[in-house]
């Protein structure tokens, strides 16, 4: 089995790509983690789109009672949503039964990509466990059906840029993935260099990603508290699966 990672979502999708695949989708700063909150603090599904204008065209035609609207351009909040991209922002008693759409600069582009995989999951430290035991789950269930061939592991990074932290989440995920399942995995060349980051870093893991640019550019925004909830393990352990055109909470 090959297990692939795409360090940027910007690529030009083959027809049929990812038929025979699992792909996770990861932007640990912080779309990922936003995701995994509201989910976690009760919302019915997560609706991505590419843009604000897009996002309030959808949230305009949906019921008043039941509408929760987020997201940010470059860390700052549209005008006129009810929250940013920070985990915090989505509780229960904001979260509860609603159906949120979200937009944000990285993230929710990337949960529109690889429609044809077979499953389709989003990933972060916040619900790392949850998603590697899922993954082996289903791992080891496919020893006998064999219909998987491929894991697909996607970046949002920054910009269309390499980010340290959603590559440290996927090389984590990878590296407990080869080591703890008696299964032959054969990695590209992206995902030997994520596993071994991971490898390198993992004993100072948080401390190094708090030096990331990412995590910079939040400090200076004044996004400190997001990154203790985004930088930390299993703070949401949940995990959401994409499912058509929303995000929804999947039974473990």
């Amino acid at each position: 089995m090959l297990i692939n990672t795409y360090f940027s979502p910007l690529l030009k999708e083959e027809e049929r790509q990812f038929e025979q695949s699992i792909t996770v989708m990861v932007d640990v700063l912080r779309a990922s983690t936003t995701v995994c909150a509201a989910l976690f603090n009760g919302a019915k599904e997560i609706i991505p789109t590419e843009n604000s204008e897009q996002a309030m065209r959808i949230f305009n035609g949906l019921d008043r009672s039941i509408r929760f609207i987020g997201g940010e351009k470059n860390l700052v909040k549209h005008a006129g949503f009810d929250a940013g991209n920070s985990p915090l922002e989505y509780t229960t008693d904001k979260c509860l039964n609603k159906t949120v759409i979200l937009t944000t600069t990285n993230g929710s582009k990337l949960f529109t990509l690889a429609k044809t995989s077979k499953q389709r999951f989003v990933a972060s430290f916040a619900n790392f466990s949850v998603i590697f035991q899922k993954l082996k789950s289903l791992l080891e269930e496919n020893k006998t059906k064999e219909d998987i061939q491929n894991i697909n592991f996607f970046c949002a990074g920054n910009n269309g840029q390499f980010s340290y932290e959603d590559t440290l989440c996927i090389g984590g995920l990878i590296y407990k993935i080869t080591q703890e399942l008696d299964l032959q995995f054969e990695l590209s060349d992206s995902s030997d260099a994520a596993k071994n980051l991971f490898d390198y870093h993992q004993e100072n893991l948080f401390e190094f990603l708090l030096n990331s640019e990412h995590s910079r550019k939040l400090i200076g925004a004044g996004f400190q508290n997001d990154l203790n909830i985004c930088l930390a393990y299993d703070t949401f352990p949940i995990i959401p699966i994409i499912d058509g055109i929303s995000i929804k909470k999947s039974i473990i």
